[in-house]
């Protein structure tokens, strides 16, 4: 599965590409494509969805890459799970 996703940062609208990799019982890995960079990021959610706990916080954490500024790290994850999960506001 893959989408696009635009974050707004700086004054800038940064539209990145998102392709889902992997999902488990416990895991899903996406991939971010950025123009010059590329990083996989993984969450909890499967898990979250199995146990019934709707109001737990989901977990993203990343994987592979050399990415890790926490603000925008935090942009990216809203943004895609509003594209992957509907009643997120």
């Amino acid at each position: 599965m893959t989408f696009t996703i635009t974050i707004h940062f700086d004054r800038k609208s940064i539209r990145l590409i998102v392709e889902k990799i992997s999902e488990t019982k416990t895991q899903e890995k996406y991939k971010v494509i950025a123009r010059n960079q590329s990083f996989v990021l993984q969450n909890n959610r499967p898990l979250i969805v199995s146990k019934g706990l709707k109001h737990f916080p989901i977990k993203w954490r990343v994987v592979e890459g050399g990415y890790h500024q926490a603000h925008i790290l935090g942009l990216i994850t809203k943004a895609i799970e509003k594209k992957t999960i509907p009643s997120v506001d």
